[in-house]
């Protein structure tokens, strides 16, 4: 039991830290944004990095997003149907 409880912890951390690499990562966009390139965010006004962080950051949001559902569905099957 101990075990599986460090197993989740870690994952949360993990998942955590790609967060934290991401948004430290997007930040150099911020810091470096000009304004000739394009409008503020959009693909044109980003360099290749940024368009593939960006993308990272929102592949995983969906990946947690999915992650979130199946622990919800186990919860309920677990609860729900005794």
């Amino acid at each position: 039991m101990l075990l599986k409880i460090i197993k989740v912890v870690l994952f949360i951390f993990l998942d955590l830290a790609v967060f934290i690499f991401c948004g430290i990562f997007i930040m150099g966009y911020d810091d470096f944004y000009n304004e000739s390139q394009g409008e503020y965010f959009s693909f044109s006004s980003m360099k290749t990095e940024y368009k593939i962080v960006w993308g990272f950051y929102n592949f995983w949001i969906v990946l947690n997003i999915l992650l979130l559902i199946y622990i919800i569905y186990k919860v309920y099957n677990r609860f729900a149907l005794k």
